[in-house]
């Protein structure tokens, strides 16, 4: 997606994992609904919305979002700021029985604004989660926001992250994308920092994977 279509929507923010190369599911042509991004926390329902049509250009799945719905009482990690990712994926269970269009595949992404990390806490913090078996990712975007240094990160570096994030997470839960060693490509891993996203080439990954397909 272009630049600019991603930096529209770092601005409407403020209006309201682990390394695997496993085998997914990938999307099937007959299901109305691919996946389902739900905003939580300090994510706007309007930024969830451009992002879900954001990725579907990416991708060509249908991907839609929901209504804004509350985490809950959640607590932080003594002394800390982080939260357990598995505690918000329980929000997919709870909201997938009032949507339309799903099917057993549909796939759902939590979007959190709260710093996360795995309940075993063996990382130092997740940008996102996923549990395959569950169809829920967690995503944040708390240290997408900000530069390695500390600093804020301008609008559309952010906006940036956050597009390359969300297809990055579509493209391996549903599209069969597999990670790879290639800094540029938007499946690298491991991910160690925001330099390694702000590194990703999206539209040369995406592009390659079309011709990929073509081939």
């Amino acid at each position: 997606m272009r630049i600019r279509y991603w930096l529209l929507l770092i601005f409407l923010f403020c209006l309201g994992a682990r390394a695997q190369n496993q085998d997914l599911p990938v999307a099937n042509p007959a299901d109305k609904v691919h996946v389902y991004i739900i905003p939580t926390d300090g994510i706007a329902e309007q930024a969830a919305g451009r992002m879900a049509r954001g990725v579907s250009a990416e991708t060509g799945l249908t991907v839609r979002s929901t209504l804004w719905a509350p985490s809950g009482k959640l607590e932080p990690f003594a002394g800390t700021g982080q939260y357990a990712a598995e505690d918000l994926m329980a929000l997919s269970a709870r909201i997938a029985p009032t949507l339309h269009d799903v099917s057993p595949n549909t796939y759902y992404i939590v979007l959190t604004n709260r710093d996360i990390n795995s309940s075993d806490r063996t990382f130092r913090f997740l940008f996102a989660h996923h549990n395959p078996a569950a169809n829920t990712s967690v995503l944040s975007i708390a240290r997408l926001l900000h530069n390695r240094n500390g600093t804020a990160a301008s609008p559309e570096v952010a906006g940036m992250r956050i597009g390359k994030m969300l297809v990055r997470t579509v493209g391996e839960v549903r599209m069969g994308w597999k990670r790879t060693g290639d800094q540029k490509d938007v499946m690298y891993a491991p991910i160690m920092s925001t330099d390694d996203i702000d590194r990703m080439d999206l539209a040369g990954s995406v592009r390659a994977r079309r011709q990929g397909a073509q081939q």
